[in-house]
C-alpha cells in the first residue's frame, strides 16, 4: 500500500464517526422529511401521497400562515437590531476602560451562561402580575402593565431575547474592537476627526467581518426562533413558524403538513441568507484585501 493511500485511509477512517452521524441524524432525515412533505402522514400507517397538496393548503387554508412569519420577521429583525447595537455599543464602552474590562465582560456574559429554562422562569416570575416590574410600577404610582398580553407579549419576548444573547455579541465584539490598528485611530486625531468620524470611517470598517458573521447568525437564530415562545406563551400574538411547525407536529400529529411547513422555513431562511451574502459580503472589508 502506498503511503498516498494511506494516508486517504486514515483520513476517511478519522471522518468516519461524524460522516455516519450526519447520514443517519442529519441527510437522512433531512431527505425523509421532503418525502413526508409531501404525503399525508399522521404517524400511524403508511404515508399517503398527496403531491403539493400540502404547500397549497398551506398558502390558501393555513389561517394563521402569514401572521406567524410576520411574527417571525418582527422578532428576527428587532431581536437583530437591539441585540447587535447595544452589544456593540457596550463593547466600545468596556473597551474604553482597558483596567475593568475582564469584570464588565464577565458581568454581561452571566445571562448566557444562566441555563435558557431558568432563565426563562426568572423573566416569567418578572412579567407576572405581582411580578418585579409590576410592583416597581405600582410603587411609583403607574399603572401595571399586562407583559404577556395580546399587545406586549411579543415585546416582552425581544426584550429577554436580548437580554440574553447580548453577552455572546460583547465577547465577539471586544476582540474586534480592540484590535483596530491605534495608530489609524491617531492620524485621525491629528486630522481632527470628531468620535463619530472615527467610528465610521475607521472602527466600523475595521470590524465589519465580525459584525457580517454576527449579523448572519442572529438572522438564521431568530427566523428558527422558538424557544421563548414555547415558555412564556403570549397565543397568536408570538407565534411563530418554528413553533407552528411544533403544534402541527407534535400535538395535531400532522406530519406532512408539519414538514412541507419546515422546507418553508428552510428555504426561507436559505433565500434570506443569500441574500445578505450575495450582496452585504462585498461590503465587509478584510485585512488581506480579499
Amino acid at each position: 500500500m502506498t503511503k498516498r493511500k494511506k494516508t486517504t485511509l486514515q483520513f476517511f477512517a478519522y471522518i468516519s464517526p461524524w460522516m455516519v452521524g450526519f447520514l443517519c441524524f442529519g441527510l437522512f432525515p433531512m431527505l425523509y422529511s421532503l418525502y413526508i412533505s409531501f404525503c399525508n402522514y399522521q404517524m400511524v400507517g403508511e404515508p399517503k401521497w398527496v403531491g403539493f397538496q400540502n404547500y397549497i393548503d398551506l398558502f390558501t387554508k393555513e389561517l394563521y400562515f402569514f401572521k406567524t412569519f410576520r411574527n417571525t420577521f418582527v422578532f428576527m429583525g428587532a431581536t437583530t437590531i437591539f441585540g447587535m447595537s447595544l452589544g456593540l455599543l457596550f463593547s466600545l464602552l468596556i473597551n474604553s476602560v482597558p483596567k475593568c474590562r475582564r469584570f464588565f465582560q464577565t458581568l454581561y456574559y452571566l445571562p448566557a451562561v444562566l441555563p435558557f429554562i431558568a432563565g426563562t422562569m426568572l423573566w416569567e416570575s418578572m412579567y407576572a402580575k405581582y411580578g418585579i416590574l409590576n410592583s416597581m410600577l405600582t410603587t411609583l404610582g403607574l399603572d401595571s402593565i399586562n407583559f404577556m398580553g395580546y399587545q406586549n407579549a411579543m415585546k416582552s419576548l425581544i426584550v429577554m431575547a436580548v437580554w440574553g444573547g447580548i453577552g455572546g455579541k460583547i465577547t465577539m465584539f471586544l476582540p474586534a474592537v480592540a484590535s483596530v490598528p491605534d495608530d489609524l485611530l491617531e492620524s485621525m486625531d491629528i486630522d481632527g476627526a470628531s468620535a463619530w468620524t472615527k467610528f465610521v470611517h475607521v472602527t466600523l470598517p475595521m470590524i465589519s467581518p465580525t459584525i457580517f458573521y454576527l449579523l448572519i447568525m442572529d438572522i438564521i437564530g431568530g427566523l428558527q426562533a422558538y424557544g421563548p415562545m414555547m415558555m412564556l406563551g403570549g397565543g397568536t400574538a408570538t407565534m411563530t413558524a418554528t413553533l407552528q411547525i411544533y403544534n402541527y407536529a407534535m400535538v395535531d400529529h400532522m406530519m406532512g403538513y408539519a414538514s412541507a411547513y419546515a422546507w418553508i422555513v428552510f428555504l426561507m431562511v436559505l433565500v434570506v441568507t443569500f441574500v445578505f451574502f450575495r450582496f452585504g459580503g462585498a461590503k465587509v472589508y478584510y485585512a488581506d484585501g480579499d
